[in-house]
């Protein structure tokens, strides 16, 4: 009898499935364990979103919405862009999605294909390269661990001539502030890299999903991290979500923004692969757009106060740690006694420590010396793990 799965495409036979999730679930049978694994707020979504969403429910809103999202939404995205961001947009520039992960799906399954190359820096979220694989393109990940982990415009530039030598399409890829590393570009480097950009031609994604978790050098009187579209904004598609931003995981509210005529046709792709999000939750980020900018402020407040806990607590420690200015994380170089690889550390600091982080090696194409520990724990939480790991340390 033929084996069934005989009929699954190649790419999806030989894709390696989230690291994160699979090393979250076999750490989490270890009795006691502690873990600073997912990158997901501890905090509930703010009352008056839940509440949003009740009245949404009430008012008898659970039809489809139209498949680029309502008008209410689309239009808070914009101002909120604009208030908080300094960006401008037109609704008819705005997708909104089943949370950034079906934009970046959406936006790469519209734009890669065999003679298409994903540039993106490395450590990465997984997705990009899974997209590529996907998509049967090529991933092109830069290493970025001799630049304190950001991407340079000379490595781009390089990167970018490479691909186009060979004939081939090129599509950027940028996250910052970065999982895994909590590394932001500044305004100056970002220009910088636009120029690049601009040079060969080519698009830029730019998943900007912790853009409101920085604490780096700010670009407007707001503190939210700069963005790479306000400098080609016509080579730009900017991904978020609400999912950082509002502490809505659950939600799945995402967006994306782009120039007019990309946002039309790549809104195509978002129709066909889920045709809309669900309309109360559409409603329920609205209230989020408009109002919660306190709400905002004071999860970024309490990261803040988390990052700077563990990174000093983690650095007496003796641990190398990447100089984090946003997201919810700590990239750091497990210690040079320790022979072992990155996710041989993480499993040994699981089972005797009972600390779980995870692997660098979810993050790179190869061999890593790193874990990523998430500070989206409460403060008592990060405690209990500084303790345990330097007991462990020091036994």
């Amino acid at each position: 009898m033929p084996d069934i799965t005989d009929n699954i495409l190649r790419e999806v036979s030989t894709l390696q499935s989230s690291m994160i999730r699979s090393f979250d679930r076999e750490v989490s049978s270890i009795d006691g364990i502690l873990k600073l694994t997912l990158g997901e707020p501890d905090f509930d979504t703010p009352a008056q979103i839940t509440q949003a969403a009740c009245k949404s429910l009430a008012e008898g809103h659970t039809h489809y919405a139209p498949n680029a999202g309502t008008e209410g939404l689309r239009k808070a995205i914009t101002r909120y862009l604009k208030r908080r961001r300094d960006l401008v947009y037109s609704p008819r520039q705005i997708i909104v999605t089943l949370g950034a992960s079906e934009a970046l799906s959406s936006i790469l399954g519209g734009l890669l294909d065999s003679d298409t190359t994903l540039l993106y820096p490395e450590p990465a979220f997984n997705l990009y390269r899974t997209m590529a694989i996907l998509s049967n393109a090529e991933p092109y990940p830069i290493d970025t661990s001799h630049s304190d982990f950001k991407i340079t415009p000379e490595t781009l530039d390089n990167a970018l001539l490479d691909v186009r030598r060979r004939g081939r399409k090129p599509i950027v890829t940028i996250n910052y502030p970065n999982n895994p590393t909590g590394v932001a570009l500044n305004s100056a480097e970002l220009r910088k890299l636009s120029e690049v950009i601009k040079e060969h031609d080519a698009l830029v994604i730019s998943d900007e999903v912790y853009a409101e978790i920085h604490f780096g050098e700010p670009s407007n009187d707001i503190c939210t991290a700069d963005s790479i579209a306000r400098y080609i904004p016509d080579r730009t598609i900017l991904v978020d979500s609400t999912s950082k931003t509002f502490a809505m995981t659950g939600w799945r509210v995402g967006y994306f923004a782009a120039p007019e005529p990309l946002a039309a046709l790549l809104g195509k792709v978002h129709q066909a692969r889920v045709s809309t999000a669900a309309t109360f939750c559409q409603d329920a980020a609205e209230e989020g757009y408009l109002h919660c900018d306190k709400n905002i402020e004071g999860m970024v407040q309490a990261y803040r106060e988390r990052r700077d806990y563990l990174f000093n607590a983690l650095t007496d420690l003796k641990f190398d740690i990447a100089s984090p200015d946003g997201a919810f994380y700590l990239y750091t170089r497990i210690p040079d006694s320790f022979t072992g690889s990155g996710i041989d550390f993480a499993r040994t600091l699981a089972r005797q420590a009972k600390v779980a982080a995870i692997p660098g090696e979810a993050f790179v194409s190869g061999p890593s010396r790193h874990i990523r520990f998430s500070y989206a724990a409460s403060m008592s939480e990060l405690h209990e793990a500084v303790r345990r790991i330097s007991r462990w340390l020091h036994q």
